[in-house]
């Protein structure tokens, strides 16, 4: 296994310039698309971008000041050398954060953006598991079409040879009656089977941010390969980026309550000034240190400390809240795999081969009078309904690997034959 990569190839990148219509678009060709399409995983890679800009903002002093003064003494602007007091004075001033409040502030910030990042991540992943899942019921619902139209081929051939036996005499009319009946029930499940197709053809298309997708044919889908115990599961949901989105937050929670213990620190300010007063006296220089006093504290700095631990107690619930999420997620999609492979297994090794014998043994004594009608619709129902129910059982199994991928963050399904 690898982790999913998140970057787009420039030949992904390249195929978006081609009409949906002139290029029929593999499994593999969706990912790159989405990466580079999608608007919430935009929005969410925007939202990242900024959040990184902020730990330097953070950590950086405030802005300077600059100054010019100009003291007059019995006129609105002031005549040099015309008192001792009148001057014109450029200075500059600082304020000075006490210090480690600003390394605080920009640790938090930094803490912040990397769970932003982690939350970026996770939603392509749940992203992503949304577009294998619209694909997997797309490509079911075309093996469903398949074997409803094999299945109504077949019928037709039926009700070819009832017509021939009953205008024969050999056989009745309800026969031909009967045939007809069953293939225009098999039409109506072909118009539904056609709407959902193209409902998952547009919800394909919304997510790659599409006005439309030919997507190419499907082969067969095969269930994938799955072996891992679920302890081993378990443990791939640790570093999974919900979790880690949950655990930076609280990294930047714990920030914040240092951050809000050195609030009640005072902090400082420093001023430089030159007072130039004319040729007939000296100049000045002034120096001054100011020191802000935090004497508020009881209603200022002490209920900011009180939303800071708040907000980690906060995080830490959120944190075990996704911890319990997930590991009721891994189990649950977990149990419906080994039950799928149970059933798998059931349908090739028994159920398929039993009803395939009995719509051969059927199809070959239907014309010689062997077998009545129904006897043989009977069974070729049978047949068909095992194989769509073992198809939908083989996209149950696909559609829960996918979902433990959204929670663990690793591949675990071949999608379109590359993992």
């Amino acid at each position: 296994m690898r982790t999913l990569s998140f970057r787009c190839s420039v030949f992904a990148l390249a195929a978006l310039t081609l009409p949906a219509a002139e290029k029929p678009l593999n499994p593999q060709d969706l990912l790159p698309i989405l990466l580079a399409n999608n608007p919430e995983i935009q929005a969410a890679r925007s939202r990242f971008e900024a959040a990184t800009a902020r730990p330097s903002q953070m950590g950086s002093l405030p802005d300077p000041k600059v100054s010019y003064t100009n003291f007059g003494v019995g006129h609105p602007y002031s005549r040099l050398n015309g008192s001792d007091f009148a001057y014109q004075g450029v200075g500059f001033s600082q304020e000075l954060p006490f210090p480690g409040k600003l390394a605080l502030a920009s640790e938090e910030a930094k803490r912040e953006s990397e769970a932003v990042q982690q939350a970026y991540r996770s939603l392509v992943l749940d992203t992503t598991a949304r577009l294998k899942l619209a694909w997997l019921e797309w490509a079911g619902t075309r093996k469903a079409l398949a074997l409803t139209r094999e299945q109504s081929d077949l019928l037709s051939r039926f009700e070819e040879i009832a017509r021939n036996r009953y205008t024969s005499g050999k056989g009745p009319q309800q026969d031909v009656l009967r045939a007809q009946l069953d293939i225009s029930a098999l039409e109506q499940q072909v118009a539904m089977l056609d709407e959902k197709q193209q409902r998952a053809e547009a919800e394909i298309a919304s997510l790659l941010a599409l006005p439309a997708v030919t997507l190419a044919d499907p082969a067969d889908i095969q269930p994938s390969s799955f072996t891992l115990p679920l302890a081993d599961v378990l443990r791939l949901t640790t570093d999974s980026p919900r979790l880690r989105a949950d655990q930076k937050m609280i990294d930047a929670r714990a920030v914040g309550i240092n951050r809000s213990l050195k609030d009640f620190r005072p902090d400082f300010g420093v001023s430089l000034q030159w007072q130039h007063t004319g040729g007939n006296y000296p100049d000045y220089y002034m120096a001054t240190v100011e020191v802000k006093i935090p004497v508020y504290s009881a209603r200022k700095q002490r209920y900011a400390l009180e939303e800071s631990q708040s907000r980690l107690r906060e995080a830490k619930q959120n944190f075990q809240a996704t911890q319990q999420q997930a590991a009721f997620q891994v189990k649950d999609q977990y149990l419906a795999i080994q039950s799928s492979e149970r059933i798998l297994n059931l349908y090739r090794t028994t159920l398929l081969p039993q009803a395939q014998l009995t719509v051969d043994s059927a199809t070959a004594a239907y014309p010689t009078g062997g077998v009545d009608f129904l006897t043989l619709t009977t069974n070729l129902n049978n047949l068909n309904s095992m194989q769509r129910q073992y198809a939908d059982e083989v996209l149950r199994h696909e559609e829960a690997l996918v979902r433990l991928e959204a929670v663990t963050g690793r591949d675990l399904v071949v999608f379109g034959g590359v993992k």
